[in-house]
């Protein structure tokens, strides 16, 4: 998540708002948030994974998100599934790209 936070000036050109969902707790998520220095919202999905199960990344076995990058239109429509599980800091230069190439 931090790899977006260094983006932060490119989302804002691009007039994109990032959010990031966790498994944890509001309150969990609010610590880690303010832990990382995210200049986003980190969202919780708390207790029942509800988004993530509605995405198809909420992992049964490990009770966690996989790392995945959703990019979404300003109409809801899903544009962009990026799953990169190693290269975290690729997720941010994607999701500029993909948001580059819906102007």
């Amino acid at each position: 998540m931090t790899a977006f936070r260094t983006h932060t000036d490119r989302f804002v050109e691009a007039d994109a708002q990032v959010l990031g969902i966790s498994v944890d707790s509001f309150a969990a998520a609010g610590e880690f948030e303010e832990k990382l220095g995210l200049e986003f919202p980190l969202l919780s999905d708390f207790p029942r994974n509800a988004t993530g199960r509605a995405y198809g990344v909420f992992n049964e076995a490990a009770g966690i998100h996989n790392r995945v990058t959703i990019v979404v239109d300003r109409d809801r429509t899903v544009r962009d599934v990026y799953a990169e599980p190693l290269d975290f800091e690729s997720h941010p230069v994607h999701a500029l790209e993909v948001l580059a190439r819906l102007k």
